[in-house]
């Protein structure tokens, strides 16, 4: 499993770190990298692909952490129809859950539309909370186990 995610204070790297550590204790082996260390090379042998990013409560559409992940995904090879989870983190304070359930909403649906033009399956999604990076890592690869093939 291959797992890329896009960090700016650490909590995405963590949450990456909790979901290899989730495919570990499934057996499958994983390979960690941040998008800019990321190898296409690396995506083509994989059997699934996890991408992941922090969320910008504050500002619609996802801002920055979206547009670097988009354009990364961007540079994808064909994915043909390779099994993809997405997450993204997320703190409540200072706005509501109603605003951090939009933003969150708001950056799976644009990274999910950008995997699927490369024709990746988005099978898991996810919106992890910081204090809950464990659980929510091992729900987002049970769901993407269930659906590669070994």
């Amino acid at each position: 499993m291959y797992i890329v995610y896009e960090s700016r204070r650490g909590r995405a790297r963590r949450a990456a770190e909790a979901v290899a550590e989730a495919a570990a204790s499934h057996g499958v082996p994983t390979l960690m990298r941040s998008i800019s260390n990321a190898v296409s090379e690396d995506i083509v042998d994989a059997p699934a692909l996890i991408v992941g990013c922090w969320t910008k409560v504050d500002t619609p559409f996802g801002g920055e952490p979206v547009a670097a992940v988009k354009q990364w995904i961007a540079g994808l090879p064909e994915l043909h129809g390779k099994p993809i989870g997405m997450f993204c983190t997320y703190t409540f304070f200072p706005h509501t859950f109603a605003d951090t359930a939009a933003r969150t909403s708001e950056v799976l649906a644009l990274l999910g539309g950008a995997i699927e033009e490369k024709g990746g399956k988005v099978v898991s999604s996810h919106s992890l909370h910081f204090q809950a990076f464990e659980k929510g890592g091992e729900t987002l690869v049970s769901e993407v186990l269930d659906h590669t093939t070994a």
